[in-house]
């Protein structure tokens, strides 16, 4: 019999570490989604054994941190599991807390598609008289329904609840027999009719309490505080944070803008700029954040499609190539940006706007010679576009210069365009003079000039000056 026992003990070590062995081959990627469950005991610190019915919170150890919130309680012999979703590898904290014993805590690595075990939590019983009078000392925020909600009529969930437990200075839970009123108030208000109810409410077995926080028509953040009046001061939270987000687009408040109204694009592709889209609901918040924007163009090509931000703000780049351009009405070199969303009733709202794409520089002048008499002067008319007669990009820069003796020029000698689509921009003067005295015959050359995104250009021009 030994002998046997002495053969089974090798195979049963084998067995052992062949399956640690697989567990260890077979890593779990931590950035990885899906199901985790969190498994544990909690005992009495004293005895050792299984401690039922006690409170269970499982969330997540970066405060910041609001996805997980979760609670459950022990089975009769204190043990517990909690199966939820998990976006990537995450630090847990897990408590225990049951009325009559102080609490315990640990920590956790949570990853998708295992179970986790827990360390044991252990409780302490501190033979406390439930019957015996306990005052509260702090005032902690359990849970929350939900992150956020919608404004009044956005079509989004509008109320959420607020749970809160008061409890005493070992950190027990109040009873019934210590129960106080809590007065709920809003600290931080965007307006628009928002309430909290009920205003005043009594703890309850477990020192627990709860309002419901409905939004008004004014998207913003919310801080909701609970206090309890002791005789000699007041008891409070720390402020909650509630963020309440807009409704659904309103044309009146839909807006479309380029960044660069005129960029150097009919002949030249590949350049770009921004179209942004400002989007609001019919009370002029912001639209609630992920709102999907749609864009189309008469020319080039444009991202198809963006998702509003908390601001309700969102930009795609236009980028210049086939096909170029050509409006109905302003002609070539013209495209018509469209971007599309939906309203409150399901209907399509839509804004345009306009984005030059310029070519490159052409110039002319008139009169194209002169012959000023001595101590006279000459007026210019000159033209500085594209092919299409559209203006050069912002930024551009028109200079004229002249060479030769005694003549002076004024007017629009240097010149640097805005960013523009006016026509009004390519039309310029100067004026030339005769600044001597004495009567010399002069030859006298005139030149224009441009440089900017569109390319160079010159023309030159002589004359005489007596």
């Amino acid at each position: 019999m030994k002998k046997l026992i002495l053969t089974i003990i090798p195979v049963l070590l084998i067995i052992t570490g062949c399956k640690k062995s697989d567990s260890s081959s077979n890593p779990v990627d931590p950035s990885g989604k899906g199901e985790v469950t969190v498994a544990g005991q909690v005992v009495d610190f004293n005895s050792g054994s299984g401690v039922s019915n006690a409170a269970i919170n499982v969330r997540a150890k970066d405060s910041r941190d609001s996805s997980i919130n979760l609670s459950t309680y022990t089975d009769a012999n204190g043990y517990y599991s909690l199966k939820f979703e998990i976006s990537s590898g995450k630090d847990l904290v897990v408590i225990a807390l049951k009325e009559g014993y102080l609490g315990d805590t640990t920590e956790v690595f949570a990853t998708a598609g295992r179970t986790v075990e827990a360390s044991q939590l252990k409780v302490k019983n501190i033979a406390t008289n439930t019957n015996s009078k306990r005052y509260p000392a702090a005032i902690y925020l359990v849970t929350t329904s939900l992150p956020k909600i919608g404004i009044r009529g956005s079509g989004d969930i509008e109320q959420l609840m607020l749970e809160f437990e008061v409890v005493d200075s070992s950190g027990i839970p109040l009873n019934l027999v210590n129960a106080v009123d809590v007065l709920f108030s809003v600290a931080s208000n965007p307006g628009g009719g928002l309430s909290v109810t009920p205003l005043t409410v009594k703890t309850d077995a477990a020192g627990r309490v709860s309002c419901v926080l409905t939004s008004g028509t004014r998207a913003g953040s919310v801080q909701i505080l609970a206090k309890v009046i002791r005789t000699s001061d007041t008891l409070s939270s720390l402020p909650v944070a509630v963020s309440i987000h807009g409704g659904l687009p309103d044309l009146a408040h839909f807006s479309l803008y380029p960044t660069l109204l005129n960029i150097a694009g009919w002949d030249i592709f590949g350049n770009s700029t921004d179209l942004n889209v400002l989007v609001g609901d019919k009370y002029a918040n912001p639209v609630r954040t992920g709102t999907s924007v749609y864009f189309t163009t008469t020319g080039g090509i444009i991202e198809g499609s963006v998702r509003t931000s908390e601001l309700g703000t969102g930009s795609v780049p236009i980028i210049s190539g086939y096909p170029r351009p050509v409006h109905p009405v302003f002609g070539n070199g013209f495209a018509t940006i469209t971007a599309t969303t939906a309203n409150e009733n399901q209907a399509t709202i839509s804004r345009e706007c306009l984005v030059l794409f310029s070519g490159t520089p052409v110039m002319s002048v008139i009169p194209t010679s002169f012959d000023i008499p001595n101590g006279g002067g000459q007026s210019f008319s000159y033209l500085v576009s594209d092919q299409n007669g559209n203006p050069l990009t912002g930024g551009t820069s028109i200079k004229v210069s002249v060479e030769g003796d005694n003549i002076k020029l004024s007017g629009d000698t240097d010149v640097e365009l805005p960013d523009t689509q006016s026509p009004a921009w390519t039309q310029f003067s100067f004026f030339l003079f005769d600044n001597d005295t004495s009567a010399t015959l002069r030859n006298v050359a005139v030149k224009i000039s441009t440089t900017g995104d569109n390319g160079k250009g010159s023309l030159s021009i002589t004359g005489r000056v007596r």
